[in-house]
């Protein structure tokens, strides 16, 4: 696959992609964190189909296309360990019994057995937390573990779990 980057000033990145059955692709990347995707038909300068996805809504498709949810057989042994991992984004809401709570003080691991992989703050990125990491409202937390350990952090989150 061929991707080419540039930078849209003001507005974010564009990717333009070609895979290697010839289809091309242009990705958008908004600094508000949405994302837009053009497909083209060969020999065609205007798209034919274009998607409007929200931060989340990106993320979400980004796990399922990097195998966080289905890997296919062919796959080897490295892919088969994928399958069973799943990582997903919750934004944390004002109201949340996380916001303003420490991810050690939560016992989100020993709780759930999830991993927190990084925390998406304000634009940055704040890659394998402490335990000391204070959890703000507005604040993406990326975990990772299984489909199980997932689930019971998004009930824990949401306030099915103490």
């Amino acid at each position: 696959m061929e991707v080419r980057e540039v930078d849209l000033p003001g507005v974010g990145k564009k990717f333009a992609v070609r895979t290697a059955e010839g289809d091309r692709l242009t990705i958008i990347i908004h600094n508000t964190g949405h994302r837009e995707i053009y497909s083209f038909r060969e020999g065609e300068d205007f798209p034919f189909h274009a998607i409007r996805l929200e931060d989340e809504e990106a993320r979400k498709l980004s796990a399922i296309l990097g195998g966080a949810y289905f890997q296919p057989a062919v796959a080897g042994s490295v892919e088969l360990l994928l399958e069973q991992l799943s990582i997903e984004w919750l934004r944390v809401a004002p109201d949340s019994r996380l916001a303003g709570a420490t991810i050690g003080a939560l016992e989100i691991r020993k709780r759930t057995g999830v991993s927190v992989i990084a925390v998406l703050r304000e634009g940055r990125m704040v890659p394998s937390p402490q335990p000391d990491e204070e959890i703000r409202a507005g604040d993406t937390l990326v975990v990772a573990g299984s489909r199980e350990q997932v689930d019971r952090f998004l009930a824990f989150a949401r306030g099915g779990q103490r």
